[in-house]
């Protein structure tokens, strides 16, 4: 019986060797299958615009309004139904435009639109008082909608 074992053994080393090969090779998939359900589940990713004509872009990590530098910031939420999320800005002395350290992102009825409501303190953000700024952000237009429609009567003439 042991000769039977010496013979599987060297197939065992290999098997040793390459599971945790495969295991770290593994790795990187689910932190990038992580990453795009992570993104298709917060509704505040991606860009945005307000009636002031500002533009706001909002990644994974950073936060950026214009043309200024981008701000890092960790989201913060907790036992939110989805409607409103709390983001806590990591480096906002590099912006002029947030006057405050807390963003409270909250969402109505359309996923195009939301209300970004601006604090100093996490406290004041909870309790959504002390307001600093509010400012009111959309989807961009699709440049197609902007677009006039090409009359079928012109075309006839």
């Amino acid at each position: 019986m042991t000769s039977q074992l010496s013979r599987f053994t060297p197939h065992f080393s290999r098997l040793r060797f390459l599971l945790p090969l495969v295991a770290i090779m593994l790795v990187p998939v689910t932190t990038i299958t992580a990453t795009a359900e992570e993104e298709e589940a917060t509704p505040y990713y991606g860009d945005w615009e307000n009636a002031h004509g500002d533009k706001l872009q909002i990644t994974s990590g950073n936060i950026q309004v214009n043309e200024e530098k981008p701000v890092r910031y960790d989201d913060i939420t907790e036992d939110s139904d989805g409607s409103f999320f709390v983001l806590q800005l990591k480096d906002q002395s590099e912006s002029s435009y947030f006057e405050g350290k807390f963003l409270r992102l909250a969402f109505g009825k359309d996923p195009d639109r939301f209300t970004m409501s601006i604090y100093k303190t996490l406290e004041d953000a909870l309790k959504k008082q002390n307001e600093v700024k509010r400012v009111e952000w959309s989807a961009p237009a699709d440049e197609a909608d902007d677009e006039p429609e090409a009359d079928s009567d012109d075309a006839k003439e």
